[in-house]
């Protein structure tokens, strides 16, 4: 079976990210959402928070913040997991911008049933500092 474009990008982004080389995986992530469609959307669904902790690692956590504007914005609130809640929230805390990343770690532990998972927890810390 011959794999298309958007599968061959999320395969290298991944690979990229196993391999730790997050300036790779993003771009492969960011071409990747160019491609999506309502048939693979949530292939690219899983994939957010992975996509966010690569803006993180290279410096950009702006990035992440822009991105899930722009997934919800595209795809609907639905979209938007605890999970990547989670990376965003981080993001906010690496701006220093805690009052947001409030927000999101609120919006992560509702959705969640008010589980909190050892990342949100972390970044609870960070921001209760």
């Amino acid at each position: 079976m011959e794999v298309d474009g958007f599968e061959r990008l999320l395969n290298e982004g991944n690979l990229a990210y196993k391999k730790d080389d997050y300036n790779k995986a993003v771009i492969c992530y960011e071409d990747a959402l160019k491609l999506v469609t309502d048939g693979n959307k949530s292939k690219f669904k899983s994939i957010l928070p992975m996509m966010g902790r690569c803006y993180r690692q290279i410096g950009n956590p702006s990035s992440v913040i822009d991105l899930a504007t722009e997934v919800k914005q595209k795809f609907g609130r639905e979209f938007i997991t605890s999970v990547f809640l989670t990376t965003v929230a981080a993001a906010y805390a690496d701006m220093r911008e805690y009052g947001k990343a409030h927000v999101c770690v609120n919006e992560a532990i509702r959705l969640e049933n008010g589980k909190i998972s050892g990342p949100l927890q972390a970044v609870i810390d960070r921001i209760e500092k």
